[in-house]
């Protein structure tokens, strides 16, 4: 199993390994065009079970994804560089920050999960149920246009983008164009079972998290206890407008200038 880069943005001496989440890597489509590519080196990853890797074995869970990437950043000839992460995309970056703290300069995780997975707190932020579980492990076979589909899983986490039609089926086809059933199921597991908030605690990674303001689920009560177990000072958290798939629903603009203004300060 392995993830992949699958494309480079920018031939600039800051280098920046982009992760995406759940619903896959169409999240960054376009959204990297207002980088300074003297500034940037940007290399967006798929991971193993997703897009150019969907041939290869999904992760085993977040501390695989994690070593996956920095196989990915070693293939690269990095040794050090900053991350951007959607979603899980956040966790891994997490994780990947407590594995090797020293090639990690500057992490923004974007609507993160946060290295407790599917807390209480997520739970009772998305009103979650003992039936949660199992109606989203199963909404993949239903398709990209049932109502119990991943549609009814984006839409929860992101009402703003659910009022638009187009961009909710966009997001809903490139799902099921990047991945199969098998990989979805998985990395539900994955990011759901995330558990290493030990690991994170003391850590000094200079970090940002934006969070969506109507994301019901990566919100600031979700993140603050990540925030309060890292090195003092470490993290700084900014809400935006926009739900969970920020990089779709929130103003782009707005979003590029808060990660570009933080990772060239």
């Amino acid at each position: 199993m392995a993830a992949v880069v699958a494309q480079r943005i920018g031939h600039g001496p800051q280098r920046v390994l982009v992760l995406h989440g759940w619903f896959g890597p169409s999240v960054y489509d376009g959204f990297f065009d207002s980088f300074d590519p003297e500034q940037f080196d940007i290399a967006i990853v798929h991971n193993s079970g997703y897009g150019l890797a969907r041939g290869q074995e999904p992760a085993a869970d977040i501390t695989d994804l994690a070593q996956q990437h920095l196989a990915v950043a070693d293939e690269l000839g990095w040794a050090a560089f900053d991350v951007i992460g959607h979603s899980y995309g956040g966790a891994a970056g997490l994780r990947i920050a407590s594995l090797a703290p020293h090639r990690v300069g500057s992490l923004v995780g974007i609507c993160p999960v946060m290295p407790t997975g599917f807390d209480a707190i997520a739970v009772e932020n998305c009103g979650a149920t003992a039936e949660t579980g199992p109606l989203y492990m199963a909404a993949y076979s239903k398709g990209p246009d049932a109502s119990d589909g991943p549609q009814m899983i984006i839409a929860g986490l992101d009402p703003v983008l659910a009022s638009d039609s187009v961009a909710l089926h966009d997001l809903v086809n490139a799902t099921f164009e990047a991945m199969d059933e098998d990989a979805y199921k998985q990395y539900f597991l994955v990011w759901t079972g995330a558990s290493f908030a030990q690991d994170v605690v003391g850590l000094n990674t200079r970090s940002l998290f934006l969070i969506g303001e109507a994301d019901p689920f990566a919100a600031v009560n979700y993140v603050t206890p990540t925030q309060q177990s890292m090195a003092p000072g470490a993290v700084e958290v900014q809400v935006l407008p926009g739900g969970h798939f920020l990089t779709v629903s929130g103003d782009r603009a707005q979003v590029a200038t808060a990660i570009t203004d933080f990772l060239t300060p």
